[in-house]
């Protein structure tokens, strides 16, 4: 017998999530993506004012409104799942593939992001919004952290900017073996902090807390997580429920530690480590994380678990992407509160079912298919259109890869935002 009840858009989107993914993460991500958001509607609108008089709810608000703290929890996250995606793949072939890896990605994140630039571009060239040509450049070869401030509407591309860099780099440094990427993983938690010291004394305009400088710690702090996840996993057991709430109390109260610690002349610690988005954070995230993934199945992960909370995990990626244009402070009607949240969650759910998702089913079948059934396949297609196409396809050797194109593109963009930072 057939079950009446009817199949929700939450059901089917998570279905398109591939099996790799971890319990309670997609939970994690709409928490951040909810900061996130937040953190824009207090910047753009005054939907909070009303209540911000209220002084004993000032931690709660300042806390509901960290969109750097959301950011950072992507970071986290984004460093342990890829990173345990790599060891498992180790595990499972001893070998790890960087075709593999570098098709997934692509599949994974251009196809929605390219298509919003693209949108933008239409939108730029009739006037409804103003985006100049190098912050259009910065964009689309993801340098944006270099010049995010220029214009509003690219410039959440910044985070996007730091984790490209990390899926370029990430899996040349994992292949040289268990004891290089793990130092290199801790190189870069002890770099950050350093980085920040010499900015604090010798300040760097385009080196800000929105630059890989100051913020690849996070997505290293996750990579340590997938690292050292046994040894991480008996260390916390013991005391699960303890560090969990200390963990959370504690980001409530970050902010205000750097006061009080200023009243004992050791202000200066928070320096090095930062606030919400610094390496005390990262830390502090981490833990509940591992909690969240790995701790006792109760009401938390309960919580994440919940199949509405997972499915706006799922489509976080793209409600990131497009709450930039809707949640700006421009006059349209479409932009004003409450009607740009629903403007969001159409653009949101537009791009996920019809950009997302095909990519995402075309990367689990390519991802374990070779070239030559590739070509095969294109072959079948093209055989009704145009036969003699078709022929030459199937019967053409397989060549080898010559170097892409977009990475001539991609390095012409970095070359060419480093060139303009120095010569400012």
């Amino acid at each position: 017998m057939k079950s009446l009840r009817t199949k929700l858009p939450y059901d089917t989107a998570n279905e398109v999530v591939v099996n790799d993914w971890f319990p309670s993460l997609n939970g994690l991500r709409a928490i951040s993506i909810t900061l996130v958001i937040l953190h824009h509607l207090g910047k753009t609108t005054n939907i909070f004012q009303s209540i911000s008089t209220h002084k004993w709810l000032m931690p709660f608000l300042r806390f509901i409104q960290d969109g750097q703290l959301g950011v950072n929890i992507f970071f986290v996250i984004s460093g342990f799942l890829i990173t345990s995606l790599l060891l498992k793949e180790e595990e499972r072939t001893h070998t790890v593939s960087m075709k593999q890896f570098f098709l997934k990605r692509v599949l994974r994140i251009f196809p929605a992001y390219y298509f919003m630039l693209f949108v933008y571009v239409g939108m730029n060239a009739v006037g409804l919004i103003h985006v100049s040509a190098p912050s259009f450049l910065t964009a689309f070869t993801f340098t944006k952290q270099f010049n995010w401030s220029l214009d509003w509407f690219t410039a959440h591309g910044w985070s996007l900017s730091i984790e490209e860099i990390f899926y370029l780099c990430w899996p040349a440094i994992f292949i040289r073996g268990h004891k290089f990427r793990k130092l290199a993983v801790w190189a870069l938690i002890v770099f950050v902090p350093v980085c920040r010291v010499f900015v604090h004394f010798y300040p760097i305009s385009w080196m800000s807390e929105l630059s890989l400088f100051w913020r690849i710690d996070a997505i290293a702090t996750g990579c340590l997580l997938a690292l050292y996840r046994n040894r991480i996993l008996v260390l916390l057991s013991a005391h699960w429920k303890l560090l969990f709430w200390c963990s959370i109390f504690a980001l409530l109260g970050l902010r205000y530690f750097q006061s009080l610690a200023g009243l004992v002349q050791a202000g200066f610690i928070f320096i090095p480590l930062g606030l919400t988005d610094g390496t005390i954070a990262n830390a502090l995230i981490g833990i509940i994380l591992m909690y969240s993934v790995f701790g006792p199945h109760k009401y938390w992960f309960s919580f994440l678990n919940l199949k509405w909370v997972s499915f706006i995990g799922t489509i976080s990626f793209s409600i990131y992407l497009w709450q930039q244009l809707f949640i700006s402070g421009i006059d349209w009607w479409i932009a004003q509160f409450p009607q740009n949240l629903v403007a969001v969650a159409a653009m949101a759910l537009f791009s996920f079912y019809m950009i997302e998702t095909p990519f995402l089913r075309l990367k689990s079948k390519l991802a374990t298919t070779d070239q030559y059934s590739v070509r095969r396949r294109l072959a079948i297609l093209l055989g009704s259109l145009i036969p003699h196409r078709a022929q030459k396809l199937a019967t053409t050797p397989v060549k080898p890869k010559r170097k892409h194109n977009m990475l001539y593109f991609l390095s012409f963009g970095w070359v060419w935002t480093i060139f303009h930072i120095f010569k400012d």
